[in-house]
């Protein structure tokens, strides 16, 4: 009798822990030429897992009580934070930087619109490095240097005819950028996107993807060949392109694959609205009077500008949803540590599209988040 109730515990036992084995396996792992992949179902590893900000003040476009009218910005287009905190929106129509300390004062002016030193025709994407503020003009093609002070240094010379977007530094003296350049061959013109990881000198150590396309005309979408990244923990994620597959590789900092992550996907529909304000956002985007309209069938699986890792290391890809009235706006994301997919959350950091929106863009830098609300002229801060 003994020895069959010591077998039956022993059995007992051997089926619970197979159970709890089976309930915590939500990923498998596979290896390709030498490098794991991590296929995670739609199952999280931690449910109770999440993230809440807390939002802690809004800087106003306008401010009516300014003493110096310099303060006030029309359309935010880029942050950048340095090492003090100083927070720094970029206007692209002002072609100027607004400087405001941590706890959103005004401080000072940066640059200003024109074509003598230290001015610029179209202000576009920014980067701080070294506390050194780096600013690329949409329309020369010059990057222009600026102590965090305010005062213009000199101009940066790289390659011809190239505009680096999207500048977010990697390490203290590294950043993954994507390079815009065109070339007119005799059956029409041609876009090329260059992911480059490069020095604090600005120079190329590492090509990470290149996507070329054809530009037929106003209509064609530049974002069909674009590159989503995310950067953190010395690390650099980098999306696949696409409307089936939810994929991403992991980089060390130095640009060398380490792993991949995949997760299960069902593509999803556009529907015509959200094709139409995606229109409507890059209009605004471009600043000119060409009414643009695209065809787009389905969501993209991973978005521009839509993955984000936080304060702790954790990769947040934000995702497309079904949407209707009750979820019209929600920011939902994906949370992965290690290649393994924890849960999946709403968070309350502004309105949320699945496409590239400009006019509601993220930042998630040290333990804030940035939130850019172009429609009401405004940057939040939240803290985590």
């Amino acid at each position: 009798m003994k020895k069959f109730l010591c077998v039956t515990f022993v059995l007992i036992a051997l089926i619970i822990f197979s159970g709890c084995s089976k309930k915590e396996l939500n990923y498998t792992v596979s290896e390709a030429d030498g490098v794991k992949v991590f296929h995670n179902k739609n199952i999280p590893s931690d449910p109770n897992f999440k993230i809440s900000p807390k939002e802690v003040f809004t800087i106003r476009g306008y401010d009516e009580n300014a003493v110096d009218t310099l303060r006030n910005f029309i359309h935010p287009h880029d942050i950048a934070v340095d090492s003090q905190g100083n927070i720094y929106v970029l206007d692209s129509r002002l072609s100027s930087i607004k400087k405001f300390d941590k706890n959103g004062k005004f401080l000072t002016s940066i640059g200003k619109q024109g074509m003598g030193p230290g001015e610029m025709q179209m202000a576009w994407q920014m980067l701080i490095l070294n506390d050194t503020l780096y600013v690329s003009d949409g329309n020369s093609m010059q990057h222009l240097i600026f102590g965090t002070d305010g005062n213009f240094l000199r101009n940066l010379q790289l390659e011809q005819n190239v505009l680096l977007n999207r500048m977010i530094p990697v390490t203290l003296n590294s950043f993954v950028t994507i390079m815009d350049s065109w070339e007119r061959r005799e059956d029409g013109d041609y876009f090329t996107f260059d992911l480059h990881l490069r020095d604090n000198k600005f120079n190329v150590l590492k090509s990470l993807s290149r996507k070329v396309g054809k530009y037929e005309d106003e209509n064609t979408n530049l974002h069909d060949f674009s590159t989503s990244f995310g950067v953190g923990k010395n690390q650099i994620y980098i999306a696949k392109n696409s409307i089936d597959e939810y994929s991403i590789d992991v980089l060390s900092s130095s640009g060398d694959l380490l792993y991949k992550m995949k997760k299960e996907y069902i593509r999803i529909v556009m529907p015509e609205k959200d094709t139409d304000e995606f229109a409507k956002s890059k209009n605004s985007s471009y600043q000119d009077n060409v009414k643009r309209e695209f065809n787009i069938k389905y969501k993209k699986a991973i978005n521009d500008m839509s993955m984000f890792v936080d304060k702790n290391g954790y990769l947040l890809v934000q995702v497309p949803l079904e949407r209707n009235k009750e979820n019209e706006f929600d920011f939902v994301v994906d949370a992965f540590k290690d290649g393994i997919f924890i849960n999946r959350f709403k968070m309350e950091i502004g309105k949320a599209f699945d496409f590239y929106n400009s006019d509601h863009k993220r930042w998630f830098i040290g333990n804030r988040i940035y939130y850019q609300n172009r429609e009401e002229n405004s940057v939040t801060v939240y803290e985590y």
